[in-house]
């Protein structure tokens, strides 16, 4: 059976909505059976959608997806398609657009995951990544800091005591057994990175990353 054969306004109308879910670091498409199944992160063991060989084959020939490396092989979004899906996106707020760099990502928190649009334009780490002042890699090292810094629940706290044993909850003092493993994975992790770098690069890290304090 030949696959269905896709016009370019149904592959954009289509892109737009895989690419909203497989803009998230470690969101993949995986062969499976009656086409390519999306997956959310690197470990997700469900996945959120199904697309069928014809419309694979279309973003794949517009070069919008990279393949991982992995066997069987799965793909995740190229920086053509990233690219892509951003100006796909300002076209429904065009003068904004001309000042910001919008991209929604999704944040895991204690309760679960929540779907946010984020404008890369204000975080101090999107200005230094636009400009080529700082690699990928220290960028998606600086959002996963900001993440686990997140996750943990600090933000809240003006003063954050790297090593309290308690934290403050609706009901009163609640001990870090009664967190989630989540919380707590996401506290050791934002634990260990500050400690790695030291005093004077931590106060740095922990203004420009987690608090998106400007550069000045």
């Amino acid at each position: 059976m030949s696959a269905r054969r896709y016009g370019e306004a149904e592959v954009a109308r289509e892109a737009r909505r895989i690419f909203r879910k497989l803009a998230t670091p470690g969101a993949h498409l995986a062969p499976c059976e009656g086409g390519y199944a999306l997956f959310g992160s690197a470990r997700a063991r469900r996945h959120t959608l199904v697309i069928d060989p014809g419309l694979m084959g279309e973003l794949q020939r517009r070069d919008w997806l990279k393949p991982r490396g992995t066997a069987p092989e799965s793909w995740h979004l190229s920086a053509a398609g990233e690219g892509w899906y951003l100006r796909a996106q300002a076209l429904t707020q065009p003068f904004a657009a001309q000042h910001q760099a919008r991209v929604e990502k999704l944040i895991e928190t204690g309760t679960g995951t929540r779907r946010v649009t984020v404008n890369e334009g204000e975080s101090p780490l999107g200005w230094l990544r636009r400009r080529r002042l700082i690699d990928p890699a220290q960028f998606q090292a600086g959002e996963r800091l900001r993440r686990d810094f997140t996750i943990a629940q600090l933000s809240p706290r003006l003063g954050i005591d790297l090593t309290a044993p308690i934290v403050l909850g609706r009901r009163g003092i609640r001990t870090e057994s009664s967190l989630s493993e989540a919380v707590l994975e996401a506290k050791r992790r934002f634990r260990a990175a500050m400690a790695a770098a030291g005093p004077g690069l931590a106060d740095t890290l922990f203004d420009v990353c987690c608090h998106l304090a400007g550069l000045e």
